[in-house]
């Protein structure tokens, strides 16, 4: 068996970035950028009021005052999605202006409407107002040609508005992994309100692995429950691999029973198995092989926080990879009580992280048996105990990961 760092990099080492393709705006988030992305417009692409009030030259508020306001003409009222004027305003002129609106040539500042009295077509200013307040310069965010986000940049939603100011319908980018989701077992029942016969129970790793997968940034393209017979099993590789998926997940079938088929089918049909087993905890039995066609397949064990820890600390850093995403780095963290583990093995350890008076802790939880899902659904946070350290002590630094991890973190 592998360590889980040699384990990892292996797995790792198949993990080419998906070819680039060109997206439309709207399906993008998720998708990281191949290439750089310069404006194709500026931003503002005119002068605009910040907002409501009067265009003014600011000369002709000089010297105004409570007892001796400027009095200035309204010559114009000009609203946001107006084209604009060429026509520049003239001395004593002011123009009324909403946010948004182009502002006139001759106007150097918008003084706020509720600093102002209106007199008719005449606005009254009883102080002097400096240049250059109120205005959103044409190109004071980009200019044309400016870059905007480098090659690599994952697209979140809060880009979407600068690329979309930018003129940018399409662009290039490695798209979303697309995964789909195998669970085998006849024990499994995919309605939660069927009442369960004897020997059976609900399955819980395929909505798990569906909604992580989507909260991932990944396509689940597709999630199947089968028996466990190796004749199943392939009818549901064959329908995954019709579809345009990067990786097949399944659960389940992967140890050494008389009922884990799960190898031998893979090689049957061609598959090169990479990782069969590594020195982890939970989840030893992990497999991960190359489809003949080039794609590749996780087999993860079935029982739930098995399930879990494998995609969370093996196949969701594949799929980053596959998405070009930079490796995560784990987080630190003041372990809070000491806590013992298997010493060969790598353990990841459901906890708790937290920050008290600044410093960021962790709590290994009770309950870190591989069935226990209630300290699983109260777990945000993986303890990363290594291999060969038999005890943590409290207060020493560990190395953590969120339980749950978005591509777009």
């Amino acid at each position: 068996m592998l360590s889980y760092s040699d384990a990892l990099a292996l797995v790792l080492d198949h993990a080419a970035p998906a070819a680039a393709a060109e997206w439309p705006l709207g399906e993008a988030i998720g998708c990281v950028l191949a290439g750089d992305l310069h404006a194709k417009t500026a931003s503002p692409s005119f002068d605009n009021a910040a907002m409501d009030g009067y265009a003014i030259r600011s000369v002709d508020t000089a010297g105004a005052s409570a007892e001796k306001p400027a009095h200035l003409t309204v010559s114009r009222t000009l609203a946001a999605g107006d084209p604009g004027t060429n026509v520049a305003l003239s001395a004593g002129e002011a123009a009324r202006i909403m946010t948004g609106a182009p502002v006139p040539p001759g106007a150097v500042s918008v003084i706020p409407v509720e600093m102002t009295q209106q007199d008719g077509e005449t606005v009254l200013i009883s102080a002097a107002y400096p240049a250059g307040r109120n205005i959103r310069l044409k190109g004071s965010d980009f200019a044309v040609g400016d870059l905007l986000l480098a090659s690599g940049t994952l697209i979140t939603s809060s880009a979407i508005p600068l690329l979309a100011a930018s003129g940018h319908e399409r662009f290039r980018v490695r798209p979303r992994p697309g995964v789909w989701w195998i669970s085998t077992g006849r024990e499994l029942v995919d309605e939660p309100g069927r009442q369960l016969l004897p020997g059976q129970i609900y399955n819980s790793s395929g909505p798990y692995g569906e909604t992580a997968l989507k909260a991932a940034g990944c396509d689940c393209l597709g999630r199947t429950t089968v028996g466990d017979d190796g004749e199943s099993f392939r009818r549901a590789l064959d329908a995954a691999l019709a579809s345009p998926v990067n990786v097949i997940i399944s659960t389940g079938a992967v140890s050494v029973g008389t009922y884990d088929f799960v190898r031998a089918e893979l090689e049957a049909m061609g598959a090169e198995i990479l990782l069969h087993r590594a020195r982890v905890k939970p989840g030893k039995p992990i497999l991960f092989a190359k489809l003949p066609d080039g794609r590749h397949f996780f087999g993860l064990p079935g029982n739930p926080v098995s399930t879990a820890m494998g995609l969370r600390m093996f196949a969701i850093p594949f799929l980053r990879a596959l998405a070009g995403l930079p490796a995560e780095q784990p987080v630190k963290a003041r372990l809070s009580d000491a806590v013992s583990a298997t010493k060969g093995f790598t353990v990841f350890l459901k906890a708790g992280l937290f920050e008290d008076n600044g410093k960021l802790m962790v709590t290994p939880f009770n309950g870190q048996e591989s069935y226990k899902l209630h300290s699983m659904a109260l777990m945000n946070a993986w303890i990363v105990h290594p291999e060969g350290i038999e005890t943590l002590n409290g207060d020493e630094m560990v190395n953590c990961f969120p339980a749950d991890r978005s591509l777009f973190a």
